[in-house]
């Protein structure tokens, strides 16, 4: 409604003259009266730069005045020691011995640490744990059973409990295991897994006589303690994702665009911290996908950096996804519909080495990811189209239409482009009903691509002056239609063959003027005629 006021005010100054010399009779003119004046207008000018129409925020950033599109996500993949480590079920062993002199030493036993998987542990520090001991006596005596475990460092000496069991009785103890170091590694033989034990049994009531019957039983059982960390060797182990597709609903958006578009540096940095001491591998295929064209990314498996040390428990590292090491810049360019994925991870993936692996009570990764696209890039008559409706004309059956007063239009417009981008638009009128195409108007290159040096970066502006005719017929044509279709076309500098980008000092200045002829009909006639 606005345009059309604007529209009727001009008018106005065209139909009354100010410079009118001669006094008319108004009653000698006829009823009605066609004017066709003629009017120019110096419409409008400006002067864009990028800095000031793109304000920098969490997406769109600045990088040494170069424009990039950057998206974070944080804990993309995140795991702990108990989605990894396979912890030991509670380990029960037992043995008697007969018991035939007032002082046996030196009974020998083994408690096994079993895991399902194929996992070795040499050492233990242990932040507070427990194993517990049942003694059974079938003797007709008193006897003393001292407990050794030589592998067992609690405190800088092998835990030691001494317990007194009388005759035909049995005896529960526990012994705390807080704050010690388990040594799984002593017996050369089978240097994890194993944890010694020792017993020396002494008679202490009595001069017994000895019956075939007297014997002591231990039960131990060791559950699963808390641990600050734990050596060896923790197994090869392969975790694989399900196939899955994610479908970037663009289908419509990118169906409506023809022509190419190559983004020269798109890039995924994915960075984390891991704290688990032992070598990780990691794979992901990746695939983009639409109506015409599949790409895969081909990127080789990753090797995750890892603490090698008790000393040093975690490391903060990353790996990049860029067109060095894949085809991500392909993929991204062909502007998928669908994004198909597979990943698997491999624990060891070389098998066991000289080198233990070291896992903490607290070990974690987690990833977060970065995707970057520097606004770099080559266009080679890429065309975006669009259906609107007719903008022309008013949507109002009640109100007079601007365009019903014109007869010619024409648009002059000059530009000094700073952007190493051109332009040109093809407007169809268009008859959804009879689906047919009623007129089109190719505006030509409206303005072209400014030149760039070896680096893309802009030289200078390009400069150029263009007129865009509205024939009769179009704008004939224009009333009649319900919808405009528009299709633009961009080029980058030198027809697509060049790598562009996009800084925040590049500008545009134009002007744009206005001719147009128009049609006013008056009536003066009363009603009463």
């Amino acid at each position: 409604m606005k345009n059309k006021t604007v529209f009727i005010i001009l008018l106005s100054f065209l139909t009354l003259s100010s410079c009118i010399k001669e006094t008319y009779d108004l009653e000698r003119l006829s009823g009605e009266v066609a004017l066709s004046p003629g009017l120019v207008v110096k419409a409008f000018k400006g002067n864009v730069t990028l800095s000031n129409v793109v304000e920098p925020n969490d997406t769109l950033v600045f990088d040494n005045e170069l424009l990039k599109f950057v998206f974070t996500e944080d804990s993309v993949f995140e795991f702990h020691v108990d989605d990894f480590y396979s912890s030991f079920a509670p380990v029960t062993h037992e043995m008697t011995t007969l018991v035939n002199s007032t002082v046996i030493n030196d009974v020998l036993d083994t408690l096994e640490i079993e895991f399902e998987e194929d996992i070795k542990i040499k050492k233990m520090k242990v932040l507070t744990g427990e194993v517990s001991y049942t003694v059974t006596s079938w003797c007709s005596f008193d006897v003393t059973v001292d407990l050794l475990a030589p592998s067992i460092d609690d405190g800088g000496s092998s835990l030691f409990r001494s317990v007194n069991v009388p005759a035909g009785s049995t005896v529960n103890i526990d012994i705390d295991l807080d704050d010690v170091l388990i040594n799984f590694d002593t017996d050369a033989a089978q240097p994890y897994n194993l944890l010694p034990l020792e017993y020396d049994i002494t008679v202490t009531s009595g001069s017994p006589v000895f019956d075939p019957s007297d014997s002591i039983k231990v039960v131990h059982e060791m559950e699963e303690p808390e641990f600050d960390y734990a050596t060896g060797y923790f197994g090869y182990h392969t975790d694989e994702s399900g196939k899955d597709t994610l479908d970037l609903e663009m289908e419509d958006f990118f169906s409506r665009i023809s022509g190419s578009i190559y983004l020269t540096s798109p890039s995924i940095t994915v960075n984390y911290l891991n704290s688990f001491g032992l070598p990780m591998r990691i794979d992901a295929e990746v695939k983009g996908m639409n109506d015409e064209d599949e790409i895969s990314l081909d990127r080789d498996p990753v090797d995750l950096d890892y603490p090698t040390s008790l000393d040093n428990r975690e490391v903060s590292s990353s790996f990049t996804i860029d067109k060095d090491n894949s085809s991500l810049p392909e993929l991204v360019s062909m502007l998928p519909y669908e994004i198909e994925y597979y990943s698997s991870a491999i624990v060891n993936p070389d098998g066991e080495t000289t080198e233990d692996n070291i896992i903490f009570g607290d070990s974690r990764f987690i990833a977060d990811m970065e995707v970057e696209v520097p606004f770099e890039f080559r266009m080679a008559n890429l065309q975006l189209s669009d259906t609107t409706d007719n903008f022309l004309v008013s949507d109002d059956p009640e109100e007079d239409d601007p365009i019903d007063m014109l007869e010619e239009f024409q648009l002059d417009l000059y530009v000094e482009n700073g952007f190493p981008l051109g332009v040109s638009v093809m407007i169809q009128l268009y008859d959804s009903v009879s689906m047919t195409v009623l007129e089109s108007l190719d505006t030509g290159e409206l303005w072209s691509p400014a030149p760039v040096d070896a680096n893309g970066r802009v030289t200078g502006p390009s400069t150029g002056r263009t007129e865009v005719e509205f024939t009769p017929a179009f704008i004939d044509e224009a009333k009649l239609a319900d919808q405009i279709i528009l299709t633009f076309t961009l080029n980058t500098t030198d027809n697509g063959t060049k790598d562009v980008k996009i800084y925040s000092d590049y500008s545009i200045v134009f002007s744009i003027g206005v001719k147009a002829k128009t049609s006013v009909n008056l009536n003066f006639n009363s009603e009463d005629e």
